[in-house]
């Protein structure tokens, strides 16, 4: 790291940062030249001060442009949010009207967000600010996070266990499990037993598309599994599975109660405990301030409350 701790803020030429990261981006010094309007020669010069700073190489010459080393890439990680941060506080819109926006809001979901939020949710932006917007963007939770990190998402909602120093969140709500098989299912009454439970076929929606729940690590534990007969990486098709076989799905309450809206279902506790979990949604350090973010995450977090 050499003596980066003890760099004097104010006889660092900040104007340096915004180079490196239009290297970053640009992967030429040309072309991150042009982005930031510095000639050649000034920006080659910028890179010079840029690596004694550092004291590492930072980027390597290769036939295919200059490639980032690992110091590089984790300077990027740090330096490109508080970039951001900067830019959305000089260029930040003090006002934001929903009744009058026309704003496109991008916002990271899994479909089990989609499923459990978005209907109500629209439901009120139509109602509140019938000019804006809502684009979903989907996958998993690196995907996202990095998303959010580039600015391509106002913010991202879902299970997120890891702690990023740059996000800010909130718990949106809860959610535990139940079992749901169809309505008219032969080997079911109103109660299941552990027993039946194994016995039966399963459904299994993983988005990971391998054929591992929750439920079978925990069954592992006690050296019991169940039969996956099919596993699919979409909630979609579950309902009109369940519908017309003998498989049981063991799904969040959530779900289960928006599946029975569209197909007559039998829903019953499960056999034995399974943690719940948690739905947070996640926004950018950047975008705290901005009050068309704060006028976003307080409808979301306000429809959460009503679920």
């Amino acid at each position: 790291m050499g003596n980066i701790h003890h760099i004097n803020l104010a006889g660092l030429d900040l104007n340096l940062l915004v180079v490196f990261d239009a290297l970053i981006s640009e992967g030429s010094v040309t072309r991150a030249g042009e982005r930031v309007g510095l000639s050649q020669p000034a920006t080659s010069n910028a890179l010079a001060r840029l690596r004694r700073l550092t004291q590492d190489e930072l980027f390597l010459r290769t036939p295919a442009g200059l490639r980032p080393t690992p110091r590089a890439l984790a300077l990027a990680q740090q330096l490109n949010p508080a970039l951001r941060q900067i830019q959305g506080a000089l260029l930040e819109d003090t006002s934001f009207d929903p009744a009058t926006s026309d704003r496109l809001f991008a916002i990271g979901m899994s479909d089990y967000v989609e499923l459990t939020l978005l209907p109500q949710l629209m439901q009120r932006v139509q109602a509140l600010a019938p000019g804006v917007t809502l684009q979903v963007r989907s996958g998993d939770r690196q995907t996202l996070f990095a998303l959010l990190d580039s600015g391509a998402i106002d913010l991202a909602c879902g299970l997120f266990p890891e702690v990023v120093p740059w996000h800010q969140e909130q718990l949106l709500f809860q959610d535990a499990y139940l079992c749901a098989a169809r309505l008219d299912h032969p080997s079911l009454g109103d109660k299941l037993s552990l027993d039946t439970y194994l016995a039966l076929s399963h459904l299994l929606i993983s988005v990971r598309e391998d054929r591992v729940g929750r439920v079978d690590n925990l069954l592992a534990k006690q050296n019991l599994q169940r039969r996956v007969a099919l596993s699919i990486p979409h909630f979609l098709a579950a309902p009109f599975v369940l519908a017309q076989t003998n498989l049981i799905a063991t799904l969040a309450c959530r779900v289960a109660v928006a599946f029975n809206q569209t197909q007559p279902l039998k829903l019953l506790p499960l056999p034995f405990e399974l943690e719940g979990f948690s739905v947070a949604m996640r926004w950018h350090r950047s975008s705290q301030n901005s009050p068309a973010s704060q006028w976003l995450r307080w409808l979301i977090a306000d429809v959460a409350q009503t679920l």
